[in-house]
Protein backbone atom coordinates (compact mmCIF):
# COMPACT_ATOMS: atom_id res chain seq x y z
CA UNK A 1 0.00 0.00 0.00
CA UNK A 2 1.08 3.40 -1.57
CA UNK A 3 0.99 5.88 1.23
CA UNK A 4 0.74 9.85 0.30
CA UNK A 5 2.89 12.32 2.21
CA UNK A 6 1.90 15.93 2.02
CA UNK A 7 5.40 18.43 1.29
CA UNK A 8 4.61 21.96 1.46
CA UNK A 9 5.88 24.07 -1.65
CA UNK A 10 6.34 27.32 0.23
CA UNK A 11 3.40 28.76 -1.29
CA UNK A 12 0.80 31.41 0.76
CA UNK A 13 -1.44 28.93 2.26
CA UNK A 14 0.43 25.76 1.84
CA UNK A 15 0.78 25.33 5.67
CA UNK A 16 -3.22 25.73 6.31
CA UNK A 17 -4.92 28.23 8.49
CA UNK A 18 -2.74 29.63 11.30
CA UNK A 19 -5.83 29.67 13.86
CA UNK A 20 -4.11 30.65 17.21
CA UNK A 21 -2.09 32.99 15.67
CA UNK A 22 -4.72 35.00 13.01
CA UNK A 23 -5.85 37.89 14.89
CA UNK A 24 -9.27 39.75 14.29
CA UNK A 25 -8.78 43.21 12.84
CA UNK A 26 -9.43 46.09 15.35
CA UNK A 27 -8.17 49.09 13.19
CA UNK A 28 -8.70 50.94 9.79
CA UNK A 29 -5.74 49.55 7.59
CA UNK A 30 -2.61 51.92 7.76
CA UNK A 31 -2.13 52.04 4.09
CA UNK A 32 -3.82 51.84 0.76
CA UNK A 33 -3.18 52.55 -3.09
CA UNK A 34 -7.03 54.43 -3.45
CA UNK A 35 -7.33 57.96 -3.23
CA UNK A 36 -8.06 59.28 0.31
CA UNK A 37 -8.82 62.85 1.89
CA UNK A 38 -6.50 64.21 4.13
CA UNK A 39 -7.21 66.79 6.94
CA UNK A 40 -5.20 69.05 9.13
CA UNK A 41 -4.62 68.56 12.35
CA UNK A 42 -4.10 71.89 14.53
CA UNK A 43 -3.02 72.70 18.04
CA UNK A 44 -2.43 76.06 19.48
CA UNK A 45 -2.57 77.18 15.93
CA UNK A 46 -0.14 75.24 14.57
CA UNK A 47 -0.64 72.15 12.01
CA UNK A 48 1.22 69.27 13.44
CA UNK A 49 -0.23 66.59 12.14
CA UNK A 50 -3.18 65.19 9.10
CA UNK A 51 -5.87 62.46 9.48
CA UNK A 52 -6.25 60.75 6.32
CA UNK A 53 -9.08 58.48 4.97
CA UNK A 54 -10.21 56.20 2.20
CA UNK A 55 -13.64 56.66 1.36
CA UNK A 56 -13.56 53.61 -0.58
CA UNK A 57 -11.69 51.21 1.51
CA UNK A 58 -11.42 50.23 5.56
CA UNK A 59 -8.07 52.35 5.82
CA UNK A 60 -7.39 55.83 7.95
CA UNK A 61 -4.94 57.08 9.89
CA UNK A 62 -2.82 59.72 11.64
CA UNK A 63 0.73 60.95 10.08
CA UNK A 64 2.74 63.15 12.51
CA UNK A 65 4.19 66.31 10.37
CA UNK A 66 7.80 66.74 9.91
CA UNK A 67 9.36 69.30 12.47
CA UNK A 68 6.89 69.05 15.34
CA UNK A 69 9.11 66.92 17.05
CA UNK A 70 7.44 65.40 20.31
CA UNK A 71 3.67 67.30 20.11
CA UNK A 72 3.47 65.79 16.34
CA UNK A 73 4.52 62.03 17.33
CA UNK A 74 2.62 62.45 20.81
CA UNK A 75 -0.50 63.33 18.97
CA UNK A 76 -0.92 60.42 17.16
CA UNK A 77 -1.92 58.02 20.45
CA UNK A 78 -4.99 59.45 21.15
CA UNK A 79 -6.10 59.95 16.97
CA UNK A 80 -5.50 56.23 16.98
CA UNK A 81 -7.87 55.29 19.95
CA UNK A 82 -9.92 57.47 18.40
CA UNK A 83 -10.28 56.12 15.13
CA UNK A 84 -10.30 52.44 16.80
CA UNK A 85 -13.21 53.50 18.77
CA UNK A 86 -15.04 54.46 15.70
CA UNK A 87 -14.22 51.48 13.89
CA UNK A 88 -15.48 49.69 16.76
CA UNK A 89 -18.67 51.86 16.78
CA UNK A 90 -19.01 50.90 13.11
CA UNK A 91 -18.14 54.12 10.86
CA UNK A 92 -16.47 53.68 8.10
CA UNK A 93 -12.95 55.33 7.76
CA UNK A 94 -14.40 58.43 6.22
CA UNK A 95 -17.04 58.87 8.17
CA UNK A 96 -14.65 58.40 11.25
CA UNK A 97 -12.37 61.71 10.30
CA UNK A 98 -15.45 63.57 9.56
CA UNK A 99 -16.70 63.09 13.33
CA UNK A 100 -13.70 65.32 15.01
CA UNK A 101 -14.09 68.12 12.03
CA UNK A 102 -14.55 71.58 14.55
CA UNK A 103 -14.68 69.41 18.12
CA UNK A 104 -12.94 71.59 20.99
CA UNK A 105 -9.32 71.21 20.68
CA UNK A 106 -7.59 68.67 22.93
CA UNK A 107 -4.56 69.63 25.06
CA UNK A 108 -2.34 66.64 23.75
CA UNK A 109 -4.47 65.71 19.84
CA UNK A 110 -5.50 69.48 19.20
CA UNK A 111 -8.00 69.89 16.93
CA UNK A 112 -9.70 69.81 13.19
CA UNK A 113 -10.62 72.88 12.23
CA UNK A 114 -14.51 73.39 11.07
CA UNK A 115 -13.06 75.09 8.11
CA UNK A 116 -10.30 72.80 7.49
CA UNK A 117 -9.58 72.50 3.98
CA UNK A 118 -9.86 68.56 2.70
CA UNK A 119 -7.18 67.93 0.20
CA UNK A 120 -7.49 65.07 -2.00
CA UNK A 121 -4.14 62.67 -2.48
CA UNK A 122 -3.49 59.81 -5.09
CA UNK A 123 -2.81 57.82 -1.37
CA UNK A 124 -1.98 57.29 1.94
CA UNK A 125 1.74 57.70 0.81
CA UNK A 126 1.46 60.89 -0.48
CA UNK A 127 -0.25 61.76 2.78
CA UNK A 128 3.05 60.81 4.63
CA UNK A 129 4.98 62.83 2.16
CA UNK A 130 2.22 65.95 2.52
CA UNK A 131 3.87 65.64 6.47
CA UNK A 132 7.13 65.30 5.28
CA UNK A 133 7.33 68.89 4.08
CA UNK A 134 6.62 71.27 6.80
CA UNK A 135 5.09 74.00 5.19
CA UNK A 136 2.88 72.46 2.29
CA UNK A 137 -0.24 72.56 3.74
CA UNK A 138 0.82 75.91 5.61
CA UNK A 139 1.26 77.95 1.93
CA UNK A 140 -2.77 76.29 1.00
CA UNK A 141 -4.14 78.20 3.72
Amino acid sequence: MSESYWEPTGRPGDFGPLGPWTLEQTDYLGCTDTAVRCLPVVLRGRVIGYLWASETEDAASYVGRAGTGAVGFDAGGPWHRRLREARDAGFSAWEALQLWIGEPEDSRAGAIPADAETLVLPNSQAARGLASHADSYDHRR
